[in-house]
């Protein structure tokens, strides 16, 4: 082909990975869609990531290929979408997929559609030659021609049903359910029935840490079965292939019910909430290994994935050299040239099984399952070893990593960053947090304006889920250094997700603002996806800055959202974790306590456990600037601590002991 495809000129990483296609690539614009219409031509719509293996294998597969190119550009006008820089696509097409095939979405999702925008068919990879019990490409392609041909009555008929199911999501209502002792038994119950308790986790394989799951379990212990069941799952995925012993982080999920081996990807927006569960975890069983394995999704982002400036890239490709894992797994030959007998032993007890690879012949870590508790006992046996495997890594090509900064998913890990802060009190997680949230006030707000994503420069205008969870990053970040200006930002982004998102009519918040391109349809759930729901998120900020501003704009939203969330819950609770952990009825009038002095006393208090399971913001005496609502409660003491429950503050503790007493003792 003479002509570059029109991708050459896109900065996403994904889109750049396709502009060399044969395949006569555009991004999503206007300008398809109209040649599309002029051409009475249907629309092939390919959505997936860079980081995306199966994306990958279907790129190489089909659209490197001239003869398939040449199908698609004789027949289609070809759209190719970031799924992390357009959200808002992916979302309603992955619902139209579901909707129209019955099976669940993924990537590469493959939608084929017409030149009004709207879907009648599609999947997710389908092979070139018929394979896994799926058709091949070219014989889909054929039958998509010859159906779109042929069926243009039944494709508007189709279009009618796939909006009016869109529709009645969006108006289902259910008898109204609060979220109180009732549903959370519920919701336990659903949790119950579906861990494995062979192998830990939730469900079969694929499997996926779910982490609002893993929280709610380690938040609602009510026996010693309980107990053991999280401890056990939480151990399992520590030890597992999902993570990472020598350069730190987990990988997406396990392809198998034994947590052996992963998909290879590393994304952010998994290792922010996994470092979340592993700072919970440690709070709540005393166990340090769990504190350990966090620390160790740091080290994995600051080396790999933080940015010159503070921001933290997006994903860690599942493939290097064209391979799936092979900068992960290791050949037998590697481990004998690079050990002794002894070391190898060591290996072979406890970490694989030289005799039998266990990954398209080559071995990936895994601890084996009855040397699991001596393994966490005896972990500094290994630093050797982990040395020498890190050494072997650091002569192959490390994984492409995607240098796409997200705002909302650099937002997720900033939150764990904040529980590993509050735990360890370490000045570089401290620096990490502040340079980070730098970079985002500096390079993704412009005004009122904040941007979803920086590629070199800022693009792409916020989502729900930006907005959601930058305040509630802020939010967090007041419970460990008061800052003005950033509460001053929070409170304005709290202003805005109110005018731009939130469903006037109906409460709760649209993934999209009033100031998006306007889609076929406007998401808004409550139900958690890859990430956790956004709406979900923003009631919740919302809550927060309300009784920490006491301006009732915010707790009204915030109520009007929670009346939508209560009407919302379907049958199967699991999809909608989020909801349940921030959201309890009886944890509505949040608690927020303002401690009023010297930094002396601070540290006192930051060393209690309950300091990290409370809100509490400090703010120093000789403080001044300070909102209305904060400068009200100035002491005329050395120590004041005001405890705010709702609307409502009781007098302030003025003794030290006794706040402390109080806290541990709630």
């Amino acid at each position: 082909m003479t002509e570059k495809n029109k991708l050459i000129k896109e900065k996403s990483l994904y889109l750049q990975q396709h502009a060399d296609n044969p395949v006569f690539w555009y991004p999503w614009c206007e300008e398809a869609f109209d040649i599309a219409k002029e051409k009475n031509k249907p629309i092939m719509l390919s959505i997936g990531y860079s980081a995306c293996h199966w994306c990958h294998v279907m790129a190489h597969e089909s659209f490197e290929d001239q003869e398939t190119a040449d199908f698609l550009n004789n027949n289609f006008i070809n759209i190719k979408v970031d799924r992390e820089e357009r959200p808002d696509i992916d979302k309603i097409y992955q619902m139209s997929q579901s909707i129209i095939t019955g099976k669940n979405g993924g990537w590469p999702l493959t939608i084929f559609m017409d030149n009004n925008k709207f879907p009648f068919f599609g999947g997710t990879y389908f092979p070139k030659d018929n394979k896994y019990g799926l058709p091949s490409f070219k014989q889909i392609l054929e039958r998509v021609v010859h159906f779109y041909t042929n069926n243009k009555e039944d494709i508007k008929s189709q279009n009618i049903n796939v909006l009016d199911v869109f529709n009645k999501l969006q108006e289902r209502e259910s008898i109204e359910r609060k979220i109180d002792d009732e549903i959370i038994s519920e919701l336990k119950i659903q949790l119950d029935s579906s861990i494995d308790t062979i192998n830990g986790g939730f469900g079969s394989s694929p499997k996926f840490p779910h982490f609002p799951s893993l929280i709610f379990c380690i938040k609602n212990i009510n026996s010693d079965l309980d107990r053991k069941k999280i401890i056990y799952t939480l151990n399992r995925m520590c030890v597992s292939g999902i993570s990472d012993p020598i350069s730190g982080g987990f990988f997406r999920y396990s392809v198998d019910d034994l947590w052996m081996i992963p998909h290879f990807e590393k994304m952010l927006y998994d290792n922010g909430p996994m470092m979340s569960v592993l700072c919970d975890s440690f709070i709540y069983f005393e166990d340090k290994y769990y504190l350990k394995k966090a620390e160790e999704i740091f080290n994995w982002v600051d080396e790999f994935m933080t940015s010159e400036m503070g921001g933290f890239f997006s994903t860690m490709d599942a493939d290097s050299d064209g391979e799936e894992g092979k900068y992960y797994v290791f050949t037998t030959e590697e481990l004998e040239d690079s050990f002794n007998k002894s070391e190898l032993s060591l290996l072979n007890n406890y970490l694989l099984n030289l005799s039998k690879p266990n990954f398209e012949g080559s071995h990936h870590l895994h601890v084996h399952r009855n040397k699991e508790e001596s393994y966490k006992e005896d972990i500094k046996m290994f630093d050797d070893i982990f040395m020498k495997l890190s050494d072997i890594r650091s002569k192959k090509n490390i994984p492409g990593i995607d240098k796409k900064i997200l705002l909302s998913w650099n937002c997720l890990y900033i939150k764990g960053m904040i529980k590993l802060y509050k735990i360890t009190h370490t000045d570089r997680y401290l620096k990490s947090i502040d340079k980070a949230l730098n970079f985002i006030c500096q390079n993704m707000i412009e005004d009122d304006f904040i941007y979803s994503c920086f590629n070199e420069e800022a693009c792409f205008p916020g989502y729900l889920d930006d907005y959601a969870m930058f305040a509630s990053a802020l939010m967090d970040y007041l419970t460990i250094k008061w800052d003005s200006k950033y509460y001053e930002i929070c409170k304005k982004i709290c202003s805005n997700l109110i005018n731009d998102f939130e469903d006037k009519e109906k409460g709760g918040y649209f993934f999209t603002s009033n100031n998006h391109e306007k889609l076929f349809y406007r998401p808004k759930s409550i139900s958690d996806d890859s990430v956790p729901s956004g709406l979900i998120y923003a009631t919740d900020a919302l809550l927060q800055m309300g009784y920490l501003s006491g301006e009732k704009e915010f707790i009204d939203s915030a109520h009007k959202s929670i009346n939508y969330i209560n009407k919302s819950f379907g049958d199967n609770m699991t999809s909608n974790v989020s909801a349940v952990n921030l959201l309890r009825n009886d944890d509505l009038e949040r608690e927020i306590i303002i401690v009023r002095t010297d930094t002396r006393a601070w540290e006192e208090i930051i060393k209690e456990k309950a300091y990290y399971q409370k809100y509490i913001i400090f703010i120093n005496n000789d403080e001044s600037n300070l909102p209305n609502s904060i400068e009200l409660k100035k002491p005329n003491h050395l120590f004041a601590a005001y405890v705010c429950k709702g609307m409502t503050c009781s007098n302030p503790i003025l003794d030290q002991k006794e706040f402390i007493e109080f806290i541990n003792d709630k």
